[in-house]
């Protein structure tokens, strides 16, 4: 039987892929804690409204046809834990993300 906190974060998962497939900021953000925290290469991003910027420059910087080729190679989810490998060919070879979620909330 799967853990609770594993199908939660699931659902938190398939939620936020959803809202970026979508281009929706929006969307995206309500999938983010007041206190998330994300790590890019860049940076490391505090709070809603920094990670609101990035995800907005994303959204409006994403090639025409990038979404389309976006794939998720791998998924583990454990508890409250998801990582993540996809790949957007030929505009992103490989890239990886891990997500803690908390009260459905990344």
């Amino acid at each position: 039987m799967i853990p609770d906190a594993t199908k939660r974060t699931e659902a938190a998962l398939k939620r936020h892929v959803a809202a970026i497939m979508a281009g929706d900021a929006d969307s995206v953000m309500r999938n983010f804690a007041d206190d998330a925290v994300a790590y890019t290469s860049e940076d490391t991003l505090h709070g809603q409204d920094a990670i609101r910027a990035d995800i907005e420059s994303f959204v409006n910087s994403t090639p025409e046809g990038m979404r389309d080729n976006f794939q998720v190679v791998r998924r583990d989810i454990d508890g409250d834990v998801a990582y993540i490998t996809w790949k957007a060919e030929p505009f992103v070879l490989m890239a990886t993300e891990t997500f803690v979620v908390t009260d459905d909330k990344i």
